[in-house]
């Protein structure tokens, strides 16, 4: 009698167990839910087949999973974000550029010095443009007017200039790491100090390298640029609506507020989204595009940068993408849902033109500057060495 009354006692406690682990269970699902979009309405589905690519944290696997996607388009819908895609990459490379230049600069003795200020100063041109210019385009107006072949090939090409770039990179990292093995970082007090002809062997050689890269990057900018210019050529099309100003004027409105946003505290930012409508990613989207109608413009900041907290492979984009960028691509893409024949160049097209003319300059200065430190070597190499004969040259 006392082992039935005992099972029974186990059987029930047991039962309480099973019970609180469904609650728990039931607790975290709903949770799940809360985080995870319902099932979208017919509006909401249209803009997610209009919407942006696939979310990824690295630039470059961003880039060669779109390139892989392209090859394959054949209606225009992958083809529409190329130059969002390359905008991010090109971010990316320029800042491991720029950081790999002041390094390597570091590293080049007093006779070339000279050369090192003029890398630092291209790679510092290369910073005034950060954000590549974009071109916003429909998939229609891609196919219609035989764009897409077009942008195949271009981005191809772009492709062969990145791989270029990339072993050309290895190379300089490469020979910086045998540099710093084999002597210090240079000073930069102003002082000539005598070096071994070894070591400015290496520091020429160093040079060259970098020059290389610095070209190689001019090359796969103006192929970027050699892209827009064939795409935008659409702008000559009266049929097609041009909402580059709307697209322009919305940046620079979204510009100062993101600086804005950053000099929030913390609690003002707690504040702010404290009556923030997420219970769902076509909600969230819902209130971005209705911060942007009525010019509340830190308050669309402060949404998408909660949204990629809540929903970090959605449509809201990765962490590392420009969150400007991903704001005017949902205005444009909701702006023009339903319809074709419309496109905005956010950026100007000018400006890449004279930065790639400018940087054309400084590399043949660099490249001139070389030379002469080669034919300087080379004379020095038969002439007797002052520091151990004595003579004053």
């Amino acid at each position: 009698m006392f082992s039935v009354k005992s099972f029974s006692f186990e059987s029930g406690f047991g039962d309480q167990q099973i019970s609180v682990a469904q609650a728990e269970e039931e607790k975290e699902e709903l949770l799940l839910e809360s985080r995870s979009s319902p099932p979208p309405s017919p509006f909401f589905s249209a803009i997610l087949a209009a919407f942006q690519p696939t979310v990824c944290d690295d630039a470059e696997e961003a880039w060669r999973s779109h390139l892989n996607q392209l090859v394959a388009d054949s209606d225009g819908s992958c083809a529409v974000y190329t130059f969002q895609v390359f905008s991010s990459l090109f971010q990316s490379i320029q800042t491991k550029f720029c950081t790999l230049t002041c390094d390597a600069a570091g590293y080049l003795g007093d006779g070339l010095r000279g050369i090192g200020a003029k890398f630092v100063r291209s790679s510092q041109m290369l910073t005034s443009c950060s954000e590549c210019p974009t071109l916003f385009v429909d998939a229609d107006t891609i196919v219609s007017y035989g764009l897409l072949e077009k942008m195949k090939f271009s981005v191809l090409e772009i492709q062969e200039y990145l791989e270029t770039y990339n072993n050309k990179k290895e190379a300089v990292i490469s020979w910086l790491r045998n540099c710093k093995a084999s002597f210090p970082k240079c000073t930069g007090d102003g002082v000539i100090t005598y070096q071994p002809a070894e070591t400015e062997e290496k520091q020429l050689e160093l040079c060259q390298r970098l020059y290389k890269l610095h070209f190689q990057l001019l090359l796969l900018f103006q192929s970027y640029c050699k892209l827009i210019g064939q795409v935008h050529a659409i702008n000559s099309v009266p049929e097609l609506q041009n909402m580059s100003r709307e697209l322009s004027d919305l940046r620079s409105n979204l510009r100062a507020a993101a600086a804005s946003v950053a000099d929030e505290t913390a609690a003002e930012r707690r504040d702010a989204i404290a009556e923030s409508p997420y219970s769902s990613s076509e909600a969230a989207v819902q209130a971005i595009l209705e911060s942007l109608k009525t010019n509340e413009f830190s308050r669309a900041i402060r949404y998408i940068q909660e949204c990629r907290k809540m929903w970090p492979s959605d449509i809201f984009g990765s962490n590392s993408e420009n969150e400007i960028q991903t704001l005017l691509n949902i205005y444009f893409r909701h702006q023009t849902l339903g319809q074709t024949g419309t496109f905005a160049l956010v950026g100007s097209k000018q400006d890449l033109s004279e930065i790639c003319n400018r940087l054309t300059e400084l590399n043949c200065e660099i490249r001139d500057m070389i030379r002469r430190a080669q034919g300087y070597r080379a004379i020095t190499a038969f002439l007797p060495d002052s520091s151990v004969t004595g003579i004053s040259l």
